[in-house]
Order: C-alpha cells, then structure tokens, then sequence
C-alpha cells in the first residue's frame, strides 16, 4: 500500500494515469477516488483539480474512440470526482473527518430530495428507462419490480455514490498517514464521532421510516444515507474498544461478518454513541482516569 501512495504522489502525471486506469478496471474505481484523494489532501484542491483535468482527458480520448460520446466520463466527473475533491477540502481545512464525512453525506441528501422533487412518478420513470428489463416477465411480476424500483432504486444509486466517495475518502486519507504521518490514521478513525444533534436527526429519520413503510420511498433512501453514516461512527467504537481492551482482532472480524446482515442496527448503535459515549463508559477504568 504504502508503495502505491508514493507511486502515485511522484508526479500529476503518475496521478492523473493512475486515477484514468483504474477507473477503466471494473470494481477498481475506488483506487481511483483514493488517489485524487490522497493528492488532494497532501496538495491541495488545486492539484486535485489539476489531476482530474488529466484524467478526464485521457478518459474522454479513450470513450469517444470508443463510443463516440464521452457521457461515462462527464457523469464520473460530476457525480464522484467533483466531490471527492470538496470532501478532501473540507476535510484539509478543518483536519475533521466527521465534517467531512457529515458533508457529503448532505450531499447525498440534496440528490434524494432533488430526485423526489423533480420525478413526480418514479415508477413511470423507471418503467421508462428499464423498458426491455421485463419485456418476458409476467405483468404482475413486472409491477411488482417496477414499484420496488420506483420506491428504492434513486435511494441505492446515491448509496452507491456515497459508498464511493467514503471509501475513496478513507483509503486516501489513510495512504497520506502511512507516507508523512504514521499510525495517525488510526488515532483519528478510533477518535471518529459525529455530532449528538445528527444523531438524534438519524434516530428520527429512522422512526418515521418505519412508521411511513412501504409509503416513505424518500425516508426510506434518507434512511440509508444517515444508517450508512453513522455505520461508520459504530466500526470506530469497536476498533476504538477492541484495542482499548487488548481484545485481539477476533471481535472485529464478527462485526464485520455481521454488518451485512444487521447494518440498520448496527448503525443505530453508532447514533446512540453520539448521546451516550460508548467509548468512555465501556473502556477500561486506567484509560477513564487518564
């Protein structure tokens, strides 16, 4: 890993070459945001901006020799790299990951709710867009997919985008620390705490969720984006615990199994801890003192 970061900070062109490829390689794109990221934190929105330009050229040549149209790009510009370079300011100017972390989660808020303002019929739109999907299913089988989709599938691309940006964030953030500062990430990760008032703001989307049902397609995805935020806070406390109690590596590895199958209270657990300090109430008591 640490030989990757310094291949990717020797020049912008090693940057911009590295952030082209691998957003060329299917489930490698979040090498990709990491770079920019990287640069970006270490140099500057500027130099970021500097390292998309050249790989938005590069990509551009290659899509329109390939397709004719470079729309793939401008998308991956817009929707994922523009970001990522705001995230990594904020988060350069402020030396806060939550901040940062809270800000492109209120980005992919905006996107939900620009999506539920601007589509008045979200399952026509899809009906639309998937036409060929159902083309030999069954009518009823087919309205049943089409009204999934029309409920979920804006809160799952945005999802999608988000997850995109964070890991890129992350990865980025932590390549930074294994070149000019050495085991910080990890005392800023275990250190990770959002605000008590986003919390209890996560903890009401969440209620209303589950009042509004099958009927709440925006609550639903606002749902998902503060479960996903605040899933991040619950994976902090346990490294944060785990290391505190000398517990070994084998509790991580259970939280992690189980995050797929219990992500929505998991991360409930992580909007209780912005009230609560699970931290400090569960570390040992020669670390309260101190």
């Amino acid at each position: 890993m640490k030989g990757l970061a310094s291949f990717i900070m020797r020049s912008r062109v090693t940057a911009a070459l590295f952030v082209a490829g691998t957003s060329l390689v299917p489930f490698m794109a979040w090498l990709a945001n990491a770079a920019l990221a990287l640069v970006s934190l270490r140099r500057g929105a500027l130099e970021g901006l500097i390292v998309v330009g050249g790989a938005v050229a590069v990509l551009a040549v290659i899509e329109l020799i390939l397709t004719g149209q470079p729309g793939g790009v401008v998308a991956l510009l817009f929707l994922v790299w523009l970001p990522i370079l705001l995230v990594t300011a904020v988060l350069r100017s402020t030396v806060s990951l939550p901040l940062a972390l809270t800000v492109a989660s209120g980005m992919a808020v905006i996107l939900l709710l620009g999506w539920s303002l601007t589509v008045a019929d979200p399952e026509a739109f899809w009906q639309a867009q998937l036409a060929e999907l159902g083309a030999e299913m069954e009518p009823e089988q087919r309205e049943e997919i089409m009204q999934f989709f029309g409920r979920h599938l804006a809160a799952f691309l945005v999802i999608g985008l988000w997850l995109n940006i964070l890991i890129g964030l992350l990865l980025g953030r932590y390549w930074q620390a294994l070149l000019y500062n050495p085991g910080g990430f990890r005392e800023e990760f275990h250190g990770f705490r959002l605000d008590w008032r986003l919390g209890l703001v996560g903890i009401a989307v969440f209620l209303a969720s589950l009042v509004a049902g099958e009927t709440g397609g925006l609550l639903s995805g606002l749902t998902l984006v503060f479960g996903a935020l605040f899933l991040v806070q619950t994976v902090a406390v346990a490294h944060a615990l785990v290391v505190a109690r000398g517990w070994g590596w084998w509790p991580l590895l259970v939280v992690y199994a189980l995050m797929p199958f219990a992500a929505m209270p998991m991360a409930l657990l992580g909007m209780l801890d912005t009230l609560m300090d699970f931290r400090r109430r569960l570390a040992p008591a020669s670390d309260e003192s101190s």
